[in-house]
Parts: structure tokens; C-alpha cells; sequence
């Protein structure tokens, strides 16, 4: 066994395809029995470290976890390819050019074939020369790596998608999220002609390109220009390589050569940067100024960075000074401010987004318009996505394409009066003023959405069960039955039946505002209301909150002070805000005690201290049809809740047609008479 295949106790979780704290309690019942836990080989902090061939020789004779395919998949959640990434990734490119298994190859045979295949040294054969007295050894780990990916390109975006827990700190800190980058992407392949190339400016960035790529069909002919032997040889060497094995899993991809301004070029880029990672205001504007200064009177870009620099009111003169530079030079043809959550390290940052167009120096300044958007605070699900792109397409048209087209987002601005504003390019409440409605390309769409609304709510009425209950006397003769019986909270607690777990202390700077990319996070005024109101990104989850307790399916959120209140988390998989705690029943085939009753008598306490509850325990004999019959209580429960949804769509399509104008409702006879009910 490799001796440099260890496994994190996370990343274990990851392989067995279960919640981090199982792992634990695996370690910890597993002692003294026929097949104890694995001891760890090495610790680095408070991490341990354990031998990936143990840890499924274990999984193995002890059958536990959901991942039948373990020992395939062990060597992706190694730390080996973290701690050897440049070389890792060298060796995944080398493979797929070469076509067989690099074990095949002595390490002599493997530099020539790096240096046939980058004989100027571009982008892989500098990390593989400086190991080799490693490559025996990584050779057979890559190997299995590409094994259980099936295919070197899935292996590297594998390691792409595992940034957060690579020692890549440059590409970790810089990421954007998936939907993101796709809006970008997007953006670029509708400005993309016949001819264009695409070209990724981002200073050592590949994910915009990447995102791209992944968006058009294979069949799709795409021209993609590769960073030249100008630019910071170090900081694009990944970026080569990668794009170098995108382009040849794809013939339909065509590597470009720099066309000295021939071609029209569509330039993606984010900032900060792998290369400049610094977020300061002044320093992202510097590096878009050089950008744009540099390009051809036909070229185009899409770029991407924090909203402080591109839209928002800027706080020092200077960043004022260098912003309004930029748009005297009439290529910016669109501005739009982005949700908070897409710059995965910095969750918080809002995100801006500029569409730079070819030059238009013949149009005076005072006759220059900027498509403004505010997407603040919407989703950015692909249906946001492509409205927002459709707005761009229908700005860039003539007179008449832009009568032609209904606006979701879009609001003009004079490029003179944005330039003059200290205010930032977004009007304030741009996003409140918008009909929820106004995205729809025709007033036909706004008729189909209204009726399929319409329709799914009238099904939902005549679809749900009578609820027939009855409840009724036992006759006086029939069998004495076990009755419910009261225990004091701390007691069971003590006794191993409960078990209370206290919440995490959250830095409040760490939470979401709003339920969003990351892992849902119960706060003590969640439990009234029975839903998460905010989130926490899974990288500060991991960096900082390594311990949290995760909730279960069936774990009662509670909280002692205020006034006891509880709530039953059905579904699971939510991190636990203090003072907010967990109870949770030990063993779910304990049919003594049931979530729904435990959380109604937690709600019914009287004392702040949690030990002093009295809470029931449920007959054996009635816990089945308890348990039925609170099942179909919560099924319909969430049955209403959706009817109030289509209620309020409803509500809101029925405002909006009748004060655009174009629509009229027609309100049956008997509703005009009657009202609702049907009666007088």
C-alpha cells in the first residue's frame, strides 16, 4: 500500500457516503470490538490522518456506509493529489495525451513524453521533471485516480471542484460559483459570432471558459484562444493545462492562435484573480482599465468582480476617478448587481457584472446608453440567467428590436449622468419597482403561467383525502391497555433513551441573510416559524466550524430560553445556530417516543430548565396509528402551504395583468353573485 494515501476523517465520511459525526460514532462504538476503528497514521493540527487502504479494508469487513463503490472511489477523497497538485495534474494531462495507464511507463519514458508533449515547457514538464524521484510513486495513485473517475479530464475537474480542501490557495480563494460563472458564460456566447474566439482573461483562471464549454453541445464549433507566452508564465501554467485537456476530450473545440486583432475576440475574465488576489476596490478597477485599454476596436468582454468596484457608490475619490475613466470610453454597454453568495470566499460580498462591447467612439457621450440591472435580490437560477441575457441581446439591437422586446430587467442609463453620480450605476430599490411578472416575453406567457397556477390548485382541492377520524370510547369490558406515561426530560437523558446536543456559536458574520448556496442553519427564531431564515457556506463550515453538530431526520430543534418552544426538522442536514439545541432520539426503533409529541410537550413546558420537562412516552399499542396518523397530518400540512403559494402567485398575476393594461379577467357568474363560498 502507498504509504502517502491518507484520508482525512471528513473526507472518509465523503467516501462512505454518510454525515461527518456517523464517522465518530463508528470510531468511538467500534473499540474493543472484533473490528475496532483504524488507528490514524498521522496528524497535521488537530487533523488526523488514516490509511486509505484500511479505512476500506474496514468499510469492507464491516459493511457499513451507503457507497457500494468505496474501492473504486477511494482514491479521489485521498489527500495525496491535494498535497501534489501541480504534479497531480500533470501527470492527469500526461495520461490522457498518452492514452494508457502511466504505470506502463518507466520515469525516463515519462519526461520524454512530457517534453514531446510541451517542448516549450508550457505548461507540465517543469512539475514533472522537478518530482521524479516521486513518480513511482504517484504514477500508481493517478492511476487509480483516473480509474475512479473514470477519465483524466473528470479527475482533474474533481480536484477543481475539491479546491476548498486543496492547499490551491490561490484558485480556492478566487472561485466563483457555479451559477455565476455560467451567467457569464452565457453572456459571452451571446456576443459570440461565427468567427469569434473566446478567450479567458482572468489572470490564471480557466472556470469561465471552462463554464462555456460545458454550456455548448458537442457539436457546436467553438474557437478558444489559449494564454500567450507574454503574460505570467507561473500564474497561467494550470490554465494550459487544463484548457489543453478540454480541448482535446472535444474536436469540436479548436485551439486559436492570437489574430493581432483580426478576429473579433470575447474576453472572459473575473477579478480578484488567481494571479491578484487582492479585492481593493481601486486595485480591481486598475486591472479592468488595463484590460479594456488593450482591446481591439472589435473585441468584447464579460467581466465579473465585486460589486463595491464595478456598480456600487464608491467610498475614495480615487476609485471614483479610475471607474469613470473606464465608462468615458463608451464600451460599457451593460451593468448589473449580482446576489450575495457567489464569491464562495468572501459568501458575503455582493458580485457586479459589466458587458463591454466594441468600440463606439463615433457615438457622442451625451447620446451613450448603459442597460442597467439589479438581480440583487433574486436567485440566480438559469431562468434569471437567460431573461437577464435576453435583455442584453434585445439592448444590443436596433430601435426596432428593443420596441419589439419586453424587458425583465433591464432600465436605462445616460453613460454622461452614470459618470457624473457618486451614487453607484444601480438606481436604489431598482429591483422593488419591477413587476414580479414583467419577465414574461408575452402577455401569452403571462396567460399560461396564470392557468397553470390555476389549474395545479384545483387539482390539489379535489385530489386531497376526507380525513374521517373518529375517536371513541373504549367499551367498559374490552382489555386494559397500556397508558402514556410522563418522565422528566433530563432523566431519559441520562438514561440513554434522548440525547441533547448543544447548538454551534455562529459568528454572525458568517451567516447568510437568506436561505442560499450552503448548508440551512437553524436559529432560535426559526423554531415558531418551522423553517431556516438563513445559511452558512460549506467552506466557512468546514474552516471554522469543523464540529458542528448536523441535525438528522427527525432531530427536534428546541430552544429553553424565552419561553420553551420546539420544532421537528424532518428532513435533516441543517447546522444549529446557539442557543438553539438538538434533541435527538437515540435509537429511531425506540417506538417509546415519538418527534411530534416530544416537540408538542417541549412547547407546553412551563420551566427554563430543560432538565424539568415532563415529556410523554407513547404505548406501544397506539404508537403505529399515532405515528400514521401524524404522518398524513404533516403531508397535508404541507399540502396547504403549497396552496398558499399558488394563492399568492395567483394574487400576483391577477394585480399585474389588471394594471398592465393588456389583460382582463373574466370572473365567472356565480362568483360575481355569490362571492367565493357559493352562498348569500
Amino acid at each position: 500500500m502507498n504509504a502517502q494515501e491518507l484520508i482525512t476523517l471528513p473526507d472518509i465520511a465523503r467516501l462512505a457516503d454518510v454525515q461527518r459525526p456517523v464517522v465518530s460514532v463508528w470510531r468511538t462504538r467500534s473499540r474493543g470490538s472484533e473490528f475496532p476503528f483504524p488507528e490514524s497514521k498521522q496528524k497535521i493540527g488537530p487533523q488526523e490522518l488514516f490509511a486509505s487502504q484500511e479505512i476500506v479494508q474496514w468499510l469492507q469487513a464491516t459493511g457499513r456506509g451507503n457507497n457500494p463503490e468505496f474501492k473504486d472511489d477511494s482514491a479521489a477523497y485521498a489527500t495525496l493529489a491535494r498535497e501534489n497538485f501541480p504534479l497531480v495534474t500533470s501527470l492527469l494531462a500526461l495520461q490522457q495525451f498518452l492514452g494508457r495507464p502511466l504505470a506502463q511507463f518507466s520515469t525516463n519514458e515519462l519526461l520524454d513524453a512530457a517534453d514531446e508533449l510541451d517542448p516549450d515547457d508550457q505548461c507540465l514538464y517543469s512539475e514533472i521533471e522537478a518530482m521524479q524521484d516521486k513518480l513511482v510513486s504517484i504514477v500508481e495513485y493517478v492511476d487509480k485516480l483516473i480509474d475512479a473517475s473514470y477519465g483524466a479530464l473528470p479527475a482533474l475537474e474533481s480536484l477543481f471542484n475539491d479546491r476548498f480542501r486543496a492547499n490551491e490557495i490561490a484558485i480556492s480563494r478566487t472561485a466563483l460559483s457555479e451559477p455565476a460563472r455560467r451567467l457569464v458564460a452565457k453572456c459571452a456566447l451571446e456576443l459570440a459570432g461565427p468567427d469569434s474566439v473566446l478567450y479567458e482573461a482572468t489572470p490564471g483562471g480557466s472556470d469561465l471558459i471552462y463554464a462555456l464549454m460545458q454550456l455548448v453541445e458537442e457539436s457546436t464549433s467553438l474557437q478558444i484562444q489559449l494564454p500567450t507566452a507574454s503574460e505570467e508564465r507561473d500564474a497561467s501554467r494550470l490554465t494550459v493545462r487544463r484548457l489543453k485537456m478540454m480541448l482535446a476530450a472535444n474536436e469540436s473545440f479548436i485551439a486559436a492562435s492570437p489574430s493581432n486583432g483580426i478576429k473579433p475576440i470575447i474576453h472572459l475574465a473575473q477579478f480578484p484573480s488567481p494571479q491578484m488576489q487582492d479585492d481593493d476596490p481601486l486595485a480591481v478597477l486598475q486591472a479592468i482599465d488595463d484590460l479594456v485599454l488593450e482591446l481591439g476596436p472589435s473585441h468584447s468582454a464579460i467581466v465579473i468582480a465585486p460589486a463595491n468596484a464595478l456598480v456600487n457608490a464608491t467610498e475614495h475619490k480615487e476609485d471614483a476617478n479610475v471607474r469613470a475613466s473606464i465608462l468615458r470610453m463608451g464600451r460599457v454597454r451593460a451593468a448589473a448587481l449580482l446576489p450575495p453568495g457567489h464569491f464562495l470566499f468572501k459568501p458575503r460580498t455582493a458580485l457586479g457584472l459589466w458587458v463591454i462591447g466594441p468600440d463606439t467612439s463615433d457615438v457622442p457621450l451625451a447620446e451613450r446608453r448603459i442597460m442597467l440591472a439589479d438581480l440583487s435580490g433574486l436567485p440566480l437560477e438559469d431562468s434569471v440567467a437567460d431573461d437577464f441575457v435576453a435583455d442584453l441581446a434585445a439592448s444590443l439591437m436596433e430601435l426596432h428590436g428593443l420596441r419589439a422586446h419586453s424587458f425583465r430587467f433591464a432600465r436605462w442609463g445616460r453613460t454622461s449622468r452614470i459618470i457624473a453620480s457618486s451614487q453607484g450605476l444601480i438606481p436604489r430599490n431598482l429591483a422593488k419597482r419591477l413587476d414580479p411578472h414583467s419577465g414574461a416575453a408575452s402577455l401569452a406567457e403571462h396567460q399560461v403561467d396564470f392557468e397553470r397556477l390555476l389549474t395545479a390548485l384545483n387539482e390539489s382541492r379535489a385530489a386531497r383525502p376526507q380525513l374521517d377520524w373518529e375517536l371513541q370510547l373504549r367499551e367498559s369490558g374490552a382489555q386494559p391497555v397500556e397508558t402514556s406515561g410522563f418522565s422528566m426530560l433530563g432523566e431519559l437523558v441520562s438514561q440513554g433513551h434522548l440525547r441533547v446536543l448543544s447548538g454551534t456559536r455562529f459568528n454572525k458574520n458568517s451567516l447568510l441573510a437568506k436561505v442560499q448556496h450552503g448548508m440551512q442553519v437553524w436559529n432560535s427564531g426559526d423554531i415558531r416559524s418551522g423553517q431556516p431564515s438563513s445559511s452558512i457556506s460549506y467552506f466557512d463550515l468546514a474552516q471554522a466550524y469543523s464540529r458542528a453538530v448536523i441535525t438528522e431526520p427527525g432531530d427536534i430543534i428546541f430552544n429553553s430560553s424565552g419561553g420553551p418552544t420546539a420544532t421537528v426538522d424532518a428532513e435533516g442536514s441543517k447546522a444549529v445556530n446557539f442557543p438553539a439545541r438538538v434533541l435527538r432520539i437515540s435509537s429511531p426503533a425506540d417506538s417509546e417516543f415519538h418527534p411530534e409529541v416530544l416537540a408538542q410537550d417541549i412547547t407546553n413546558a412551563e420551566s427554563a430548565n430543560w432538565r424539568q420537562w415532563a415529556v410523554r412516552m407513547v404505548p406501544a399499542n397506539s404508537y403505529e396509528a399515532m405515528r400514521r396518523a401524524l404522518q398524513l397530518i404533516d403531508e397535508e400540512r404541507q399540502h396547504a402551504a403549497s396552496r398558499i403559494e399558488h394563492l399568492n402567485a395567483i394574487s400576483s398575476h391577477i394585480t399585474s395583468a389588471l394594471l398592465s393594461g393588456g389583460l382582463e379577467i373574466l370572473v365567472p357568474e356565480r362568483l360575481r353573485k355569490d362571492g367565493p363560498s357559493g352562498t348569500n
